[in-house]
């Protein structure tokens, strides 16, 4: 063998490989939107909603057979409205009587969560429910509203993102449908088990797929896993990398951040009823725990549906419990660098730790056979139920507290100074740009033997008030950019935010309220041309007055509007 030839295979097989990605990525349908969104989140779905009731042929892609993100597909069905009270020495401010008035919520969120039947009589929220009630009363009924402007394309995800310049030009996903005798609608199977053949291209003996390119003058990712900025190369934070609060060099362990949650639903039958046993391993059986609280405590905390206050026969519940199914040994997402890599061999699986999904939902299993352990009077009686729409119990896709998040224009992120600060203050840093609001406090759940940063730790104590110090905030539409593409927009946990600002801004309010707002900026990208974020920040005073028909941008405090006489404010960090 010649050395030229010697030389040259390498060459041929880079090649080669590159035929067999691209061929395995023909495209067997092209469609045109003027506004693609990439969803599968709270965010995503309410973007949807406003982009299209704004005139835009809107395109929403959705990982499951079920809109809404935490609401419903990833089992979170109780709304996390604020519950903290700010004090200082001179004042005190309930954040939880603010954020409660019907004035400062998403129009079309509360209408979704006051037209539900099912009562859940739960104690972490004013509002636990069967998703599938949320989505027939609340979710569905929107859709219909802007039919003629919304195709959601269900189970589909991304795959692979073309770029042009400082541009995105196009999505390629994959959708697939389900194949005729696999029960559930396809949900048969664990999700660790089952979503690598969700972002394979071949048929399957589960799934028909179909890969589907579409194009569009303006993209968001509103994704739970922040896809479509990892596929597109696009620069973005993960985990706990940063030297301080706002720094968005990137350096530091991007592979430790928030625990995730496998969320489930069990029901209490009124006889003793068989179910098979535990068909996994308990790897971590010392992990569960009561944490102070009682079992009746435990089943009436996320209870979705209950004839009375009373544990009783026909009690549906959810479980996502600390010590339960709270998973935090490992973290959810591949390293940036892993990241990268399956991007570029076109090994692209959502970016995820598959064994992490895995044992997350062996945890899952073990919390609820160990649970109805603990009540030997009801061990036969509590058993799994199908409420979150799956026949493997979990939910269809895991419950995520961060993610990937974008770097704003000109290296914006929210800082965790932007939304704290004293009673007296009342509301958060008023950015001029505001779109959104939000209310929440400093929620961590920390992936374990993980070393944050000094700057963190003060906030993830329970022994320092400041994780509750969180005002009524703002969220600007700069959150809502990227600095390399400007016609990609992001919406709920992709925001550009740092690590500490996005645990208090990551609930289903905010990120409904995001999401509306981020749709009536695409709209209006698309209504009046313009092919930059910049540009659109150039025209922020006419999305804003867009955008107020679906989300506040100010805050009503005790009748009066915050910020006062709409004066934008910037508080020094």
């Amino acid at each position: 063998v010649s050395t030229q030839s010697t030389g040259s295979q390498p060459i041929m097989k880079a090649i080669f490989i590159l035929l067999l990605f691209f061929s395995t990525l023909y495209c067997q349908e092209k469609i045109k939107c003027d506004v693609v969104i990439a969803g599968g989140t709270t965010a995503a779905f309410a973007a949807a909603i406003s982009s299209a009731e704004e005139g835009a042929k809107t395109c929403l892609l959705e990982p499951t057979d079920w809109v809404g993100g935490q609401l419903t597909a990833t089992g979170v069905p109780a709304i996390d409205f604020a519950y903290h009270t700010v004090e200082d020495s001179v004042a005190t401010l309930s954040v939880a009587k603010v954020d409660a008035k019907q004035e400062n919520q998403p129009n079309y969120f509360w209408g979704a969560y006051h037209n539900l039947t099912s009562v859940g009589r739960c104690w972490v929220s004013t509002h636990c429910f069967l998703p599938e009630d949320l989505l027939k009363n609340g979710l569905y009924p929107l859709i219909d509203k802007v039919q003629n402007n919304l195709q959601i394309f269900y189970s589909t995800v991304p795959k692979k993102v073309y770029t042009l310049n400082s541009s995105i030009s196009s999505i390629v996903a994959i959708q697939r449908t389900v194949k005729s005798g696999v029960p559930c609608n396809g949900y048969d199977i664990r999700p660790s088990q089952d979503i690598p053949d969700w972002y394979d291209t071949k048929d399957s003996a589960r799934w028909n797929k179909k890969i589907v390119e579409f194009s569009a003058p303006i993209f968001m990712d509103a994704t739970d896993w922040g896809e479509i900025l990892a596929l597109s190369g696009a620069p973005y934070l993960q985990g706990i990398a940063e030297r301080f609060d706002g720094d968005t060099s990137g350096e530091g362990n991007d592979t430790c951040g928030q625990a995730f949650t496998y969320p489930f639903a069990e029901k209490y039958y009124a006889v003793d009823t068989y179910e098979p046993p535990n068909p996994y391993p308990v790897d971590h059986p010392d992990f569960y725990g009561y944490e102070g609280h009682s079992w009746d405590s435990i089943w009436t905390y996320r209870r979705l549906s209950s004839s009375n206050s009373a544990v009783n026969p026909g009690d549906i519940t959810s479980q996502n419990w600390g010590r339960g199914n709270d998973y935090d040994f490992n973290y959810l997402f591949l390293s940036k660098n892993e990241t990268a890599n399956t991007v570029k061999n076109g090994e692209w699986v959502g970016g995820v730790n598959l064994r992490a999904l895995d044992d997350a939902e062996k945890l899952a299993y073990g919390f609820h056979y160990w649970f109805k352990e603990q009540n030997k009077n009801l061990t036969k009686r509590i058993l799994f139920d199908k409420s979150l729409g799956t026949c493997h119990y979990l939910s269809k896709l895991p419950y995520i507290r961060d993610t990937r998040r974008s770097i704003g224009l000109d290296n914006f992120v929210i800082k965790i100074l932007d939304i704290v600060g004293n009673a007296t203050d009342l509301v958060g840093n008023a950015f001029y740009d505001r779109l959104a609001i939000g209310a929440y406090n400093v929620d961590i759940h920390p992936v374990r033997n993980c070393s944050f940063p000094n700057f963190m730790e003060q906030y993830m104590s329970s022994k320092d008030d400041s994780r509750n110090k969180v005002l009524p905030y703002f969220i600007p539409f700069r959150a809502m950019t990227n600095e390399q593409y400007g016609n990609l927009l992001v919406a709920g946990k992709t925001m550009a935010q740092s690590f500490l600002s996005n645990s208090a801004i990551r609930l289903h309010p905010t990120e409904w309220s995001t999401g509306s707002a981020a749709g009536v900026a695409a709209a209006y990208m698309v209504t009046n041309k313009l092919s930059t974020t910049r540009e659109a920040l150039a025209q922020i005073k006419n999305i804003q007055a867009r955008s107020e028909h679906y989300t506040p941008n100010k805050w009503t405090i005790n009748g009066k509007l915050y910020p006062l006489c709409d004066q934008s404010t910037v508080r020094k960090s």
